[in-house]
């Protein structure tokens, strides 16, 4: 019988509504099927900066580990913890490198590359979500035989009859993002203003976790072009998400990086067209039937592709029927646990 012997460290509320969340979930969730999750710590911060109250909380959580037992740390607050976590079996769970976080001065961009890089050294193993942050931690100086890619999942492929006819009206785009700037819904709205004479109507779904770029994203709506054409929606449950991702049209993705891409790929697994940027790991994750890939930051870019999507329904089809191909062929987060679970635990 396998006793549980690894802990998973994770940076907040677990239930929070962001792809790195729902990844840890499904992780947790592979470990306890498979008998060899021992407890969960949950440490609340201002991460990925930390503070001197959340290395307490940290080490009060950690003192309860036995010696020899693996803790899983989440990236986000990995680095932050470091001063904590010399005595346990650590395992870092790295969803992109905290360097990688777009809009950092140079400066910045350096500090946190070399503070977990640093970190990452004294690491028993790292895991990460994509075989595009391994060749990127590779890059950055780390032996690739450290690293380990457990790639994300979707949930089971729905019934897409109902595609087959949609409701009259405006072409239902759709965003799913946490309202950051890295998630770029700006240059999103920069690219629709130009095409206000089409008939188009856009929702952004997303936590509003920057208050000032939600603020600016509602500012750009206000007295323009775009006024009564979006609808920001902060964050919603599960039912509610799903009931955006049966009445959309098409789905839109202009993130500036990205670590893997859980919500395009989502949207394939409903049979969306689906426009995305290149950044980070999208290439990796998003197939590429039902895609059309743009360079990111490239707003003239982005507007041709919108355009073209708005104004020819036979392009618009083809790439429904090619997202409707390619959901029957995604990785299922069932998939993901048991991977995740045997990876884990090949690493006594």
């Amino acid at each position: 019988m396998t006793v549980p012997d690894i802990h998973f460290l994770i940076p907040g509320d677990p239930a929070t509504p962001t792809g790195g969340f729902l990844y840890d979930r499904h992780a947790l969730e592979g470990l306890r099927e498979a008998g060899l999750l021992a407890g969960t710590i949950r440490v609340d911060g201002p991460f990925p900066e930390g503070d001197a109250a959340t290395l307490k909380a940290a080490e009060t959580g950690l003192a309860a580990v036995p010696d020899g037992h693996r803790v899983i740390v989440d990236g986000l607050a990995y680095t932050a913890l470091a001063p904590v976590l010399a005595r346990l079996r650590i395992i870092a769970l790295v969803h992109h490198p905290l360097g990688d976080e777009t809009g950092l001065s140079p400066q910045d961009r350096e500090r946190w590359l070399r503070a977990e890089l640093d970190a990452l050294a004294h690491a028993r193993h790292i895991l990460v979500t994509s075989r595009t942050t391994r060749g990127r931690l590779t890059e950055l100086g780390i032996d690739s035989g450290r690293v380990t890619a457990v790639v994300p999942g979707v949930d089971p492929v729905c019934d897409l009859g109902f595609r087959d006819s949609r409701a009259p009206g405006p072409l239902r785009l759709l965003c799913v993002a946490t309202l950051i700037p890295r998630k770029a819904q700006h240059l999103l709205l920069e690219a629709l203003a130009p095409l206000a004479d089409r008939d188009w109507h856009l929702t952004l779904v997303g936590e509003a976790r920057d208050a000032a770029y939600a603020q600016r994203l509602r500012t750009l709506t206000e007295g323009t072009s775009l006024s009564g054409r979006i609808t920001l929606t902060g964050a919603v449950d599960d039912a509610a998400l799903a009931d955006h991702w049966r009445r959309a049209d098409a789905f839109v993705f202009p993130s500036l990086h990205e670590g893997w891409g859980i919500a395009p790929v989502e949207a394939v697994r409903w049979g969306l067209p689906v426009i995305t940027s290149d950044a980070g790991a999208l290439p990796e994750s998003v197939p590429e039937a039902g895609r059309v890939m743009v360079p990111a930051g490239d707003v003239p870019a982005l507007r041709a592709a919108l355009a073209r999507l708005l104004d020819d329904p036979i392009h618009r089809t083809a790439l429904a029927e090619g997202a409707r191909s390619a959901a029957a062929g995604l990785r299922s987060w069932a998939e993901m646990r048991a991977e995740f679970a045997s990876v884990a635990e090949g690493l006594a």
